[in-house]
């Protein structure tokens, strides 16, 4: 491959990782602002559990991408995909003060 196809990949695999972070952080953050207004507690509880599982997932992958990407030994710095998950995710009132 190419240099132009392997920054083509790099920046979809980044992209992913940004959309997928986000995503769940945000569901995350509905299931639990409506936790108490479920009609089948143990089901929500569930998908609750999931959807933490899989944002566990997805800032795993990003670790490991960060780390493959700079052949460094794990460090604890978060990822660039994280931090802009991070971004996009925050509230409203929060926004302001971190972009």
């Amino acid at each position: 491959m190419n240099k132009k196809d392997i920054e083509y990949i790099e920046g979809r695999v980044e992209s992913m990782l940004i959309s997928k972070i986000a995503h769940y952080r945000l569901k995350i953050r509905d299931l639990m602002r409506n936790r108490h207004k479920a009609e089948w507690p143990e089901l929500h509880r569930t998908s609750l559990k999931s959807n933490i599982r899989q944002l566990r997932t997805w800032l795993y992958i990003a670790a490991l991408v960060d780390e493959s990407k700079n052949r460094l030994p794990k460090k604890p710095v978060k990822s660039n995909a994280v931090i802009m998950a991070e971004k996009l995710t925050a509230p409203h009132w929060y926004k302001s003060s971190i972009l």
